[in-house]
């Protein structure tokens, strides 16, 4: 990327299912859903393909079962790329699982940094 215009955070929770992709998906919605940026169309020639967005993912766990298209899948433009590591948080949701003796269900929580520039 040449140049960074935008740089936003956000964090994504699945407190029951245990679903790394449900909680990725979530932190990127929350990083971007409440900004706008006109400015983007003048600075990629009205061509919003050539915008580009590259996100970072902080997963606590299971980052192999991270689907990467479906958090892709959430930008409507820009040619986006995705960068995974360890990070986040793996937290006692509450509830305890009768099957599974003493073991409690886990939270995944992951956290997103989200830049998007030319």
């Amino acid at each position: 990327m040449d140049r960074v215009m935008f740089v936003e955070m956000g964090m994504g929770v699945d407190l029951h299912g245990q679903d790394v992709t449900k909680a990725a998906v979530r932190a990127v919605r929350n990083a971007i859903e409440r900004n706008s940026m006109p400015g983007m169309r003048a600075l990629v020639g009205g061509d919003t393909s050539r915008m580009r967005v590259h996100v970072r993912l902080a997963v606590p766990a299971d980052a192999d079962r991270l689907d990467v298209e479906a958090v892709r899948a959430v930008f409507p433009y820009g040619q986006v790329t995705v960068e995974v590591g360890p990070g986040g948080m793996l937290a006692p949701s509450g509830i305890h699982l009768a099957d599974k003796g003493d073991s409690s269900e886990m939270m995944y929580i992951v956290n997103a940094a989200i830049e998007v520039g030319t």
